[in-house]
């Protein structure tokens, strides 16, 4: 038996290949073979060519000119007139597989002078009715106005002071003054998950049904020094000390990092009620216009931002929207609160942090501080439809924004001289004063601006915007002789206006 299988394969072997030519069409039929390889690549290629089509572009870019006053408004730089290219954003967006769109976005920011980050990479799954699943780096669902950051999706050429982002113009900070909890256009890494509820839900009358329920969880915001406390690697392998400037949140996001900073992740959810054309995807751009309906957001966010998962910042968000034929008015109200560190003051009374001292304590105290405020929008079409444009809209927009925490000091070192902070010398820092109580500041700022909308991919803004100032900062008062001891100073009570013209290119 041993040897009946050797022989068996042997004449299998032998008989396989004539049954193989017994059955393969003749000689003269093999052009059409390659004909046939020929079409099933060109059917490869269309197909290829197919997928791809699915995919489109979509971004924006703007063009800029602002004049700045007064002449010298203190923190601002001295440019009255100023040219600049913003708001730039390029993305692909199509179906990765069925029912599972990619969108990979890159932003060019006005302060990188030209390099290019990654904002958006994600991949949607709208694979099960009524649910719409994230995953990858994406626009934080926090809020309408977080996802309107694109210059063609908003109708003014700055947004509210609650979203003041440093590359569109909008952001004015000061010691102690106000600032925007979270700056328009935050992107994350982590993954989201929203449920649309169907609107012939059957459930009691009393009890409000939204149109989107959302939650999220993300790397969460990081602190402002996060540059120099670098994630760790081979070539990083120590951490290095807090900045002079002490531990703070990176509110406009600058780092916009490709991974956390500490262990801990930001939670998040949102609400969405809307009634009428309102229930579209949210959001809905403030250029669409001739909707009806009402809008109303509730959204929250928590986390920890500094390496150490030690400092803690929550924000809330409710706005509301309300659209009638063009005619619209909208609001929001935030709150945020976070924790931070900053150096003490040293010395005896009458005495901070003089040049032949060890300077400021390199003991960091905490603080905790509070950012709220709120907006009201109303937006009107002056003329509609004509020939040689689409839409020309108005804008008018009353910001107040409001901050409360421990008072820090503006501390310049004397003459020729730096603080020395953990190593590192610095020319100015930010210090509590030994036992200092918690003030208020309050900033206001007044915008009207025309919406000219050439065709559904150019638009034309022009806006007048007016900072009041004058509670804006925590006044303190100079110590020790100008040039030999250290000043306490306060400036930016000086109010600021500007005027600002935008061509926008959508596509």
């Amino acid at each position: 038996m041993s040897k009946t299988y050797p022989n068996l394969f042997g004449k299998i072997c032998q008989i396989l290949p004539a049954l193989v030519l017994f059955f393969l069409p003749p000689f003269q039929q093999s052009a059409s073979a390659e004909d046939s390889l020929a079409s099933d690549s060109s059917s490869v290629l269309s197909s290829t060519s197919s997928y791809f089509s699915r995919f489109h572009w979509t971004g924006s870019l703007s063009l800029n000119w602002r004049n700045v006053g007064p002449k010298r408004p203190d923190y601002e730089a001295q440019i009255q007139d100023e040219a600049f290219l913003g708001g730039a954003y390029f993305g692909l967006e199509g179906p990765f597989l069925e029912k599972v769109p990619l969108e990979i976005e890159v932003h060019v920011p006005t302060s990188g002078q030209g390099q290019i980050d990654l904002n958006q990479f994600n991949l949607k799954v709208d694979r099960l009715d009524d649910w719409h699943f994230v995953a990858g780096k994406f626009v934080v669902p926090f809020g309408r106005y977080n996802e309107l950051y694109r210059p063609d999706q908003y109708l003014t050429v700055t947004q509210p002071l609650l979203f003041a982002s440093p590359d569109n113009l909008d952001l004015v900070v000061r010691s102690n003054s106000p600032r925007p909890p979270l700056s328009v256009g935050y992107t994350d890494i982590g993954a989201q998950a929203s449920y649309y509820p169907p609107e012939d839900l059957n459930l009691p009358s009393f009890i409000p049904v939204p149109s989107e329920a959302t939650a999220f969880v993300v790397n969460g915001l990081g602190e402002v020094p996060n540059r120099l406390r670098t994630f760790p690697n081979p070539d990083n392998l120590a951490i290095p000390p807090v900045e002079g400037g002490g531990t703070e949140i990176d509110f406009s996001h600058q780092d916009n990092n490709l991974a956390d900073n500490n262990n801990n992740k930001a939670i998040g959810a949102r609400l969405v009620f809307s009634e009428g054309d309102l229930r579209l995807p949210w959001p809905i751009s403030e250029a669409m216009a001739d909707l009806d309906g009402l809008t109303f957001d509730f959204s929250a966010m928590d986390g920890q931002y500094n390496l150490e998962d030690s400092l803690n910042y929550q924000i809330y968000e409710i706005d509301t929207a309300f659209n009638y034929h063009g005619f619209d008015f909208s609001s929001a109200y935030v709150y945020g609160t976070n924790e931070f560190l900053a150096p003490t003051e040293q010395g005896g009374p009458g005495v901070i942090c003089p040049g032949n001292a060890t300077s400021c304590s390199t003991v960091q105290q905490e603080g905790f501080e509070i950012n709220q405020g709120y907006f009201i929008q109303a937006s009107f079409p002056i003329l509609r439809q004509h020939w040689w444009a689409q839409r020309l809209t108005g804008v008018l927009v009353f910001n107040q924004m409001f901050h409360r925490g421990p008072i820090l000091d503006l501390l310049n070192a004397p003459q020729n001289s730096q603080f020395s902070l953990s190593g590192t010398n610095y020319p100015a820092v930010e210090a509590f004063a030994p036992n200092s109580s918690a003030g208020s500041t309050r900033m206001d700022k007044y915008t009207a601006a025309l919406n000219y909308e050439l065709t559904k991919n150019l638009f034309l803004k022009a806006e007048y915007s007016f900072w009041n100032m004058r509670q804006a900062s925590a006044a303190a008062t100079p110590v020790g002789t100008p040039g030999t001891d250290v000043a306490a100073t306060s400036l930016g009570t000086t109010n600021i206006y500007q005027t600002a013209l935008s061509f926008v290119v959508a596509f």
